[in-house]
Formats: structure tokens, sequence, C-alpha cells
């Protein structure tokens, strides 16, 4: 499958290691690393997604959505990891490689990490065989990318 946009540089980037990061923070259970890595608007889909399954004011989903401290966190974050882990099975979140970012445009790309990359390598090899993997949909938020799902309106609501 092509990925939309273009390449800007042979190698990986900062928005592409940070789809990793957020790939290794789900796969260790590290749920709220991994939700201050998604975007506002990725949050707030999720959020209410949650909120009216729970049958919850979504003002009190919101505070516990930034306050860790509060009860309501853990339960949300855990329904978070079983969001992500239905699009991207737990083992699909084991050796995960970073390819060069395609971008849309400046504000929006598209970062891909393979699948079964098991060495340290920069740049893959000339001719190799087109590898199939996790393809993240990534938004330029306050100068910072972030994860963005906008398809979890549809998916889980």
């Amino acid at each position: 499958m092509r990925i939309p946009g273009t390449r800007r540089s042979i190698s990986p980037d900062e928005c592409g290691f940070r789809a990793g990061r957020f790939a290794e923070a789900v796969r260790a259970n590290d749920m709220a690393a991994a939700w201050e890595m998604l975007s506002r608007e990725s949050q707030g889909v999720r959020q209410g997604i949650w909120g009216t399954q729970k049958c919850l004011d979504l003002q009190v989903v919101y505070q516990a959505a930034h306050d860790p401290q509060l009860p309501m966190f853990l339960p949300m974050m855990e329904d978070f990891r079983e969001a992500v882990l239905r699009m991207w099975p737990l083992e699909d979140l084991t050796d995960l490689g970073v390819s060069p970012t395609s971008y849309i445009d400046d504000q929006h790309a598209f970062a891909f990490l393979p699948f079964g990359v098991t060495e340290d390598r920069q740049v893959a090899p000339e001719g190799g065989a087109v590898r199939s993997g996790l393809i993240i949909p990534m938004l330029l938020e306050d100068g910072v990318w972030k994860v963005d799902l906008p398809g979890w309106r549809f998916a889980w609501a």
C-alpha cells in the first residue's frame, strides 16, 4: 500500500520517532505517556466515546483525562489501551522500525513503522522488499508531532 505524501529525507525524523515512541508506550502499558502523545482531537474523541459508553458527565471525563491522580484516570487509560489494541494487536507492536516520514503538508504526515525490524540500521538496503507495518497519521500541534487517530469517531462510537 502506497503511503500518501512525499518523503523529505531518506532517513527517519522526529515525526517517525514520536510515532515509534507511541507504539512503545502502548506495548509497555505506559498509557499516560501514550495519551500525552495524542492530538487534542484524538483525546477528545476518545474521551467522548468512553464517557458516553459509561454514561458519565463529559466535564468529569475531561477532568479525569488531565489529572492522573483522579480515580477515573486509570480505567480511562485501560479503555484507551484496549481501543488501541483493537486497531493494532500487541504482537504488532513488537520489533518495529521507523521509516522516513511521508508528509502531506507542513502540519500532516504519515509515519510508517515496519514490522520485523530486529537490527539497528539507519537506511534500508537498496532493493529491499516492501515491508508491511503500521501507518500512523501524525499532526503537528504546537510545534510537536502528535498521533492523530481521527478514524476513532467511526470505529468505536
